[in-house]
């Protein structure tokens, strides 16, 4: 056994250690410091190797600036260019981010809780670069709102370690989605890694519909989980919380390139208050054929790898909100920098 003298720069929980047990005492420090970072650490899965964001080349910059901000990022014009914007760590931020014409776009870190009235709460126009989203958290305030959409873009759509929440909407007007990819594109592969998302109206909306450039050619999801919100009024109806689209509907088409699942959620217990029996695979676009694990997959013409299932995933979201946001960790999400 090795043996270490006591420290005047351990903590006061381990210099009581010492003063007690003299300086014979490296295994009951290791233990008292094993548990007090233990308990320091977020409960969270295990991280994943998430992707990298892209490289900018003389952006323009936006730091620690909200939209509502002199000289903030509410309606940024790049003219080609490409953006970086490094929300605040220290409050949340109330209007709109917009970014139209650029070529790369890196948003990091940062809350918002709605409060314009804008249809959207991060909006990124005409491009066809990637767009890199991270580390957000998204209270669309029961606003009949996106979350983040995206229009009359053609590139790589990136969305990591986020969380969003609040969506609202009507049946006359804005309908409310936690991510949706308008006319004008369609993007060429959105991506959702580390996403938690929780809504009162419509949840992720992506079909392909070829005649107007909507959703996206391929999509990605890895670990996601999806649900309504118990803190926002519901609509008449349940919607759809993954609106992938259906192959035998010529309106609303899958992904023509292809979507796969990983570790995907849905969780419908809000709904389920009120509509006793009412199935987990009724939230999801394309038809699901159920499994006995809980879990569901899709038929072959679909092109749709991996399964969705019910609940929660068991270590609970994977965007928590301790982890995203003004307290954003990165490191704990993902293995690479």
């Amino acid at each position: 056994m090795t043996y270490v003298a006591c420290h005047n720069g351990v903590m006061n929980m381990i210099n009581s250690a010492c003063t007690r047990a003299g300086n014979l005492v490296l295994p009951v420090a290791v233990a008292i410091f094993s548990a007090i970072v233990a308990l320091s650490v977020p409960a969270t899965a295990a991280p994943i190797s998430c992707l990298r964001a892209p490289a900018l080349v003389n952006p323009l910059q936006y730091i620690d600036k909200c939209p509502e901000d002199p000289d903030g990022p509410y309606d940024v014009n790049a003219r080609g260019r490409d953006v970086l914007i490094r929300l605040p760590g220290n409050r949340a931020c109330n209007s709109r981010l917009s970014v139209v014409n650029a070529n790369n776009v890196r948003i990091m870190r940062g809350r918002f809780v709605m409060t314009d009235d804008k249809e959207s709460v991060v909006s990124i126009g005409p491009g066809s670069g990637t767009t890199f989203i991270e580390g957000l958290d998204i209270d669309v305030n029961g606003k009949s709102a996106d979350a983040i959409r995206f229009y009359r873009n053609t590139g790589v759509a990136i969305i990591q370690n986020t969380r969003m929440e609040g969506v609202s909407g009507t049946t006359a007007g804005t309908h409310g989605d936690i991510t949706q990819p308008q006319g004008g594109g369609p993007l060429t592969q959105l991506i959702l890694q580390n996403v938690s998302a929780y809504t009162g109206y419509q949840g992720l909306f992506t079909p392909y519909r070829p005649d107007q450039g909507h959703g996206t050619h391929k999509l990605t999801l890895q670990r996601v989980n999806l649900g309504y919100d118990p803190n926002i009024p519901p609509s008449e109806k349940p919607l759809i919380l993954l609106f992938i689209g259906r192959s035998d509907d010529p309106v609303n088409l899958p992904p023509d390139q292809g979507t796969t699942l990983s570790d995907v959620y849905v969780d419908v217990s809000v709904w389920q208050k009120q509509l006793p029996g009412y199935g987990y695979y009724k939230s999801v676009l394309a038809t699901p054929s159920r499994q006995p694990n809980g879990c569901a997959t899709f038929a072959p013409e679909e092109n749709i790898t991996g399964e969705v299932c019910d609940g929660q995933p068991p270590e609970g979201d994977f965007a928590p909100q301790n982890l995203v946001g003004l307290k954003y960790r990165r490191d704990y999400l993902c293995t690479s920098s």
